[in-house]
């Protein structure tokens, strides 16, 4: 007697439930792989970010220890520091906007109350620097004697041109934006009495470093305090 066959009454669903299933846990694997990927590359860019501000603040701590050494004093910065309250946003501000990339290429004094850029723009009046930092000018801008401490010359990469009521200067710039603000500007402080090196400067740049797990901004300082 001949055994017959029988076929599953589901037509061969469980077949394919089995299949899906499958199907489901290779997605989940490449979700799974694919953030792994996501999470090293913004690790590598983070990384990288830090590298490049990193040693462009270990340049502009040489820079400003040569001055220090040569005209026996640091660079001027914003008069405001001083009185502004460290961490405020009025401190931010100040601390933004100085004449240090000046200070250090030089600025020869021509006519008595003007400048002469490093980069061979039109002089600058004394006033300029006043509106911008509370100083009257530069102080290493003897004629016969000008010193440059930023070798080499600042490329177009390194800074930019800030305009305030209509007034321009140009300020050292930052490799990496920081979320929020058209322009990322380094922070120099040789006057607050409650600035990290008290008997020195404070040198720091803040840039973003992508989102933290709940999409809150992550905001890297990078300061001379903590030299890497």
């Amino acid at each position: 007697m001949k055994t017959r066959k029988t076929e599953p009454r589901d037509g061969g669903r469980e077949g394919q439930a089995f299949t899906l299933i499958e199907l489901l846990v290779v997605i989940a694997i490449i979700g799974i792989i694919a953030s792994m990927i996501v999470g090293l590359s913004g690790l590598a860019a983070r990384k990288k970010h830090d590298a490049v501000v990193t040693a462009m603040k270990n340049r502009l701590v040489l820079f400003i220890s040569s001055y220090h050494s040569k005209m026996g004093f640091f660079p001027p910065d914003n008069a405001a520091n001083f009185n502004n309250l460290v961490g405020s946003t009025n401190y931010e501000q100040s601390t933004g906007m100085s004449s240090l990339l000046y200070e250090l290429t030089g600025a020869p004094m021509t006519n008595g109350s003007s400048f002469v850029p490093f980069d061979g723009s039109p002089p600058i009046l004394g006033s300029v620097f006043s509106n911008y930092c509370g100083r009257g000018g530069i102080a290493n801008s003897l004629p016969d004697e000008i010193h440059v401490f930023y070798q080499p010359l600042p490329g177009s990469n390194d800074y930019v041109t800030v305009t305030v009521n209509g007034l321009n200067l140009k300020q050292l710039a930052v490799p990496v934006p920081l979320t929020g603000v058209p322009v990322n500007l380094w922070h120099y402080d040789c006057s607050n009495p409650n600035r990290h090196n008290s008997s020195g400067f404070d040198i720091w740049a803040e840039y973003s470093a992508g989102t933290d797990k709940s999409g809150n901004p992550i905001i890297i300082t990078n300061g001379n305090w903590n030299l890497q």
